[in-house]
């Protein structure tokens, strides 16, 4: 059987949308990996294909709408929560409809691979998961991971710093967001794919995935983050921006009650 046949078949038996926060086998779009599984550690040029759900097509760039300065996104971590990137697949125009994006893996380990998009129907958002493995690098982190409550952290002494606010599932929050150096200069922020920052959280399963992006706040170094945990629990955040020129990725995690 055909990765296009399989493909079709296995998005029959995908539910239909239910949120833009997605769990396995949920959502408007499903995605196969069609290049080799497990991967060998290092650079490597990751191909796949996704399908509408609904209609049962295989979806090209024409199907999407430009989502925050991309066409589509990729976010990509382990089940320790450790190891970490979010980059832009390309479409390659192939007539099996293929995307094409180029990752970097130093770790072992069974990775999640999530494509983020919108679709230009009904401007549809989704997070279409898929499972990745990675041998022949470093040893796997230990998993699950050993999460706590930290609001504060900072990448090459660019800092980040979240409020103490109370987070209950279910219900939206606002985190505020301070951005500030290690040496007390003042941080030279400009946007990263159009917005101040973008923050992704993982469920500590790593299951459940969230894309949100913070609002600038009353003063230059702020900016307020509206959020909705849907179950308690830890959860990992990577908090992006660009500071001084260069893109910045802060891990934190936060406890929701």
């Amino acid at each position: 059987m055909t990765s296009i046949k399989r493909l079709i078949l296995s998005a029959i038996m995908i539910a239909l949308p239910v949120a833009a926060l997605a769990h396995p086998n949920e959502g408007p779009v499903a995605i196969e990996i069609s290049s080799s599984n497990p991967v060998i550690a290092g650079k490597s040029t990751l191909t796949f294909q996704m399908v509408n759900t609904d209609t049962k097509q295989l979806v090209t760039d024409k199907d999407l709408n430009i989502s925050h300065q991309k066409i589509l996104h990729m976010v990509i971590y382990d089940p320790s929560l450790r190891e970490f990137q979010h980059i832009h697949p390309q479409f390659t125009g192939s007539a099996d409809a293929t995307w094409t994006v180029d990752a970097t893996f130093t770790v072992n380990g069974y990775y999640w691979v999530w494509a983020q998009g919108e679709l230009a129907t009904g401007s549809v958002e989704f997070s279409a998961p898929a499972r990745l493995s990675v041998i022949s690098g470093k040893p796997a982190w230990p998993a699950p991971p050993n999460l706590s409550d930290i609001r504060k952290g900072d990448d090459s002494g660019s800092v980040i710093t979240l409020s103490n606010t109370t987070l209950t599932a279910g219900k939206q929050a606002m985190l505020n967001m301070i951005f500030s150096r290690k040496n007390g200069s003042q941080p030279q922020l400009s946007p990263y794919l159009g917005d101040i920052a973008h923050v992704i959280a993982a469920s500590s399963d790593g299951d459940s995935l969230e894309h949100v992006h913070p609002m600038a706040g009353s003063t230059p170094t702020t900016a307020m983050l509206h959020v909705t945990f849907p179950e308690a629990g830890y959860y990992k955040l990577w908090v992006q921006f660009i500071d001084g020129g260069v893109l910045k990725t802060v891990p934190l995690s936060v406890q929701v009650n």
